[in-house]
């Protein structure tokens, strides 16, 4: 937890592979989602799922025109200014009942796919509570996490809607959850318990904030991005019927691939 060490560019929190799980039924954790539960840093192939998915390859063309100004962004000015582009570019007139679709139907097998072993390792053994905070959109991450990780808690960017269509806008009164906003997220969910998370889990500079207010605080290992999953955008339409209820049993599948990462 030394801010000092960050500073001076030396990680200052512990490899999240030596992080002994035993023992930690009674403890509640929180967790970043990409780079920390999950191997890939970046979120643009969910973004990419979402758009092809709730706008077809119009939109998903959009998307991948925008992504060199979403990554600039990234680099010289901020991840939240990245991910207002991801967002605007994924989202922009989508119906909220097509991104919810894509969100149950399609983005959780890939999600599963993606699980960092020690993470989840530490994570699923923290029994008493479990928490994730995220960049990327509450309506995107929750159906995952919450079905097939069995997380207790999600706080994750919201998106302005009008007419139960996305604008393209994140909720002005949160913004984008990074930083300092997440910190506060997590003080909002542990208000009525009067106490820290025992564990945090983490990947970034991004992540310190809410990590510094867990006992113990682990960090993520750092991986590249996951780019064969946007090999897999082009063979959806073939076994769009088989997702298209949502409700075709997934659950179990996923779980037992993630338990088995």
């Amino acid at each position: 937890m030394d801010v000092a060490a960050a500073a001076a560019g030396v990680e200052p929190f512990p490899m999240v592979d030596k992080c002994d799980a035993s023992g930690r039924g009674a403890h509640a954790v929180v967790a970043d989602l990409d780079g920390t539960l999950l191997r890939s840093r970046s979120a643009f192939p969910y973004y990419a799922l979402v758009a092809f998915e709730a706008g077809g390859v119009p939109r998903l063309l959009l998307l991948l025109l925008l992504s060199p100004l979403a990554a600039a962004l990234q680099v010289l000015v901020s991840e939240s200014a990245c991910t207002r582009v991801l967002v605007f570019a994924a989202t922009a007139g989508a119906r909220v009942s097509d991104i919810e679709s894509a969100a149950r139907a399609v983005l959780p097998r890939f999600y599963a796919a993606d699980v960092h072993p020690a993470a989840w390792r530490v994570f699923s053994a923290c029994a008493q509570r479990r928490v994730v905070l995220t960049a990327t959109p509450r309506v995107m991450a929750e159906p995952f996490l919450r079905e097939c990780l069995s997380v207790d808690a999600v706080a994750g960017t919201e998106l302005a809607t009008w007419r139960r269509r996305a604008t393209g806008f994140v909720d002005a009164r949160r913004g984008v959850l990074v930083g300092r906003r997440k910190a506060q997220a997590l003080r909002e969910i542990f208000a009525a318990d009067g106490d820290a998370p025992d564990v945090g889990l983490g990947n970034s500079q991004s992540d310190y904030p809410f990590m510094t207010m867990c006992k113990s605080v682990q960090r993520s290992n750092k991986k590249k991005p996951m780019l064969k999953l946007m090999k897999n955008i082009g063979k959806w339409k073939k076994k769009e019927k088989e997702f298209a209820s949502g409700q075709k049993g997934y659950n179990i599948s996923f779980v037992k691939t993630v338990r088995g990462a």
